[in-house]
């Protein structure tokens, strides 16, 4: 593979709005069966760094590695039911469910400061499990609260971007507007004029 083409591959993409939508990002064109962002280990280790939820030294292995795709994977498939109406996968429970008993083991904490309790969130590890104990902890307050109503799928025609539509009156309908927003519009402009 050229250096163009891993770079490009670098692009990773920030519209999710949220942790665990952005890493189910790094598998892009889904329309179009896919292209794989997480290849190798260190692949990975970047994203964590350029998620900011780890150190560039985050050692990770293949067999992280495909334990952070069947993750994704399962956030996608969870996420995807939750848009289309659907039964949530048992086999996305499932995984979620072993990722959250991990978190579990840095459980939160109420602590008093100077008389006065603040709550100090579980401290996981700074490592590969702990980043994506992280992922799967955002992905369950989305999937299992009550801003679900909130995940998409972008309506552009060439995209399959998931994104966590924060928008003030929950209409968002393009991953980015700069992108397919401005495609979406532009080919309206040209049927319109036609």
């Amino acid at each position: 593979m050229s250096a163009e083409q891993e770079e490009k591959d670098r692009d990773w993409v920030w519209y999710g709005a949220r942790i665990s939508v952005d890493f189910v990002n790094t598998r892009r064109d889904r329309w179009a069966a896919g292209r794989e962002l997480l290849r190798r280990p260190e692949d990975l280790t970047t994203w964590f760094e350029a998620a900011g939820i780890g150190p560039a030294c985050i050692p990770v292995d293949e067999p992280l590695l495909a334990q952070a795709v069947e993750l994704r994977e399962a956030v996608d498939a969870g996420l995807l039911a939750v848009v289309e109406g659907d039964a949530f996968p048992a086999a996305s429970q499932e995984v979620l469910n072993g990722w959250l008993a991990r978190a579990a083991e840095s459980p939160p904490r109420l602590d008093v400061r100077d008389g006065v309790p603040v709550l100090t969130a579980g401290a996981l590890p700074v490592d590969g499990r702990g980043a994506l104990s992280r992922i799967a902890v955002d992905a369950v307050e989305i999937l299992g609260g009550a801003d679900r109503d909130r995940l998409r799928v972008c309506a552009g025609e060439r995209c399959s971007a998931r994104f966590f539509d924060n928008s003030a009156g929950r209409r968002r309908r393009w991953c980015s507007m700069a992108a397919c927003g401005n495609r979406a519009k532009a080919a309206q402009h040209r049927r319109a004029r036609a």
